[in-house]
């Protein structure tokens, strides 16, 4: 099922069928350079809503090998269907570094608090 996904590319909200989304983050990773003046490679966060649906396990290889292509991490944190434990997954991603978030939301209105800028 090629279901229709949004990200948030550059500030705009994009929606796109599955494959181009992993399409567009492999362009991403590719184009950008992974690592910061001070000499860190680039670590991308990934949350997942519920790991457990086969089809994350698919993409969630497209995307270490995007990362891993580029020279960039990647971590990531299962929130089983838990907005709760989502909120405090992201929060973990960016405490352990993450530069950059990939947010698969349980409900995007209770994950918003984690990822607005101060």
């Amino acid at each position: 099922k090629n279901q229709t996904w949004r990200a948030n590319v550059f500030g705009r909200t994009l929606l796109m069928k599955r494959r181009t989304l992993i399409a567009a983050l492999t362009a991403a990773t590719m184009f950008t350079t992974p690592a910061f003046a001070d000499g860190h490679a680039m670590t991308v966060g990934v949350s997942w809503s519920n790991f457990q649906e086969e089809r994350w396990k698919t993409d969630e290889a497209a995307i270490k090998a995007a990362l891993d292509a580029a020279g960039a991490n990647y971590i990531s944190a299962d929130a089983q269907s838990s907005s709760g434990k989502q909120l405090a997954d992201i929060e973990s991603l960016i405490a352990q570094g993450a530069d950059a978030l990939i947010i698969l939301a349980q409900d995007a209105s209770a994950v918003g608090p984690a990822v607005q800028a101060d």
